[in-house]
């Protein structure tokens, strides 16, 4: 099978979204498909213009199906509508672009977007059932199929055993507003635990002026200053070190569409403290292996009662090696997206 993939910049950038992409796209290789990454200049001076070269150059290639990362929707409406139909469309939806925005003009505006694109394709395909509920409620859609990532990306380390050095805290995400890290800090300050620490791992280039907030706001307080470190992005290897070594993933994002690191996470043993919003709340068990908050507080209270209570550490951690057991593996992931591709391409 033919199979052509559109991205924005390289498909080696480490935020979940890429990852997910690269990973099932060596799969479909693996297996003897024929895949040809499209990578989209991310800031062109026209996107209608984009989108239009996009299309002819999708009909020069010819692929049977073409999946659109949802990311791309300014460029793939104009494509998608100008492709000949013998292309099939798949949307592989993480969640919605409008979703991140508040209320307003451009809201509507990204939603109307996206709600043709959406109506362009032969199929969707999102990485959780949360937002595939969600499509099919909000957008009217009927078919919305499911491939969740996989929780093995990482190689297995064994956890550090745990000495009386402080409680570690590790956020992995890219530095940008919805992954809330300067809620993070302001909370972990005012828990004020003196037998804790926090990395703050990722990818602080994506959005300059707010990790130059984030880099103020450590700076400009004695305490963050002595407690908080940010050692940029981590390679698998690194990474996997990083989560033997830690006490608790904490990820108070306002929307995630699945949150990879939560399972490879729990995967390696690691208790879960999260925002219950978007899927996380389907990615993980509260009152198990993780401790799930839904309002502004819930932040405090999660981080006080777990650095405060060594038998819930203890018990949650349990729960995340038993949890672990049944997570999906990437072949599952790749499995689940191939079906999709098969079916729409008709044969060809």
């Amino acid at each position: 099978m033919r199979v052509a993939w559109i991205v924005y910049g390289a498909l080696e950038q480490t935020t979940g979204g890429y990852i997910y992409d690269r990973l099932v796209i060596e799969r479909l290789r693996a297996q003897g498909d024929v895949v040809e990454v499209v990578s989209l200049d991310p800031a062109p001076l026209s996107r209608a213009l984009s989108g239009l070269a996009l299309a002819r150059r999708l009909a020069r290639l010819d692929p049977a199906v073409v999946v659109g990362d949802e990311l791309c929707f300014p460029e793939l409406g104009p494509a998608f509508a100008a492709l000949p139909r013998r292309i099939a469309r798949v949307l592989l939806v993480h969640h919605l672009s409008a979703w991140e925005l508040r209320p307003g003009p451009r809201r509507t505006a990204v939603a109307l977007e996206e709600a043709a694109v959406l109506r362009l394709c032969e199929a969707r395909v999102a990485t959780s059932a949360t937002t595939a509920a969600r499509l099919r409620r909000e957008h009217g859609l009927g078919r919305v199929d499911v491939a969740a990532p996989g929780a093995d990306r990482l190689a297995l380390r064994p956890r550090a055993g745990r000495g009386d050095g402080p409680l570690r805290l590790t956020f992995v995400g890219s530095f940008i507003p919805r992954k809330r890290i300067l809620e993070l800090l302001a909370a972990f300050e005012r828990v004020g635990s003196a037998h804790a620490t926090l990395a703050l791992i990722g990818d602080a280039t994506r959005d300059p002026a707010y990790a130059a907030r984030v880099r103020r706001a450590i700076e400009g307080s004695a305490f963050l200053r002595a407690r908080v470190t940010a050692p940029g992005v981590l390679g698998d290897e690194a990474l996997a070190e990083a989560l033997a070594e830690t006490d608790a993933l904490v990820l108070p994002s306002s929307l995630e569409g699945y949150g990879m690191v939560l399972t490879e996470a729990v995967r390696a043993g690691v208790p879960v403290l999260a925002a219950r919003v978007g899927a996380i709340g389907e990615v993980v068990q509260d009152g198990a292996e993780a401790l799930l908050w839904d309002d502004g507080d819930g932040l405090v209270r999660a981080l006080s009662r777990f650095l405060s209570d060594a038998t819930l550490r203890a018990s949650m951690s349990r729960a995340a090696v038993v949890r672990s057991a049944g997570l999906p593996g990437w072949d599952s992931t790749a499995a689940a997206v191939r079906g999709v591709l098969a079916r729409v391409a008709g044969g060809r």
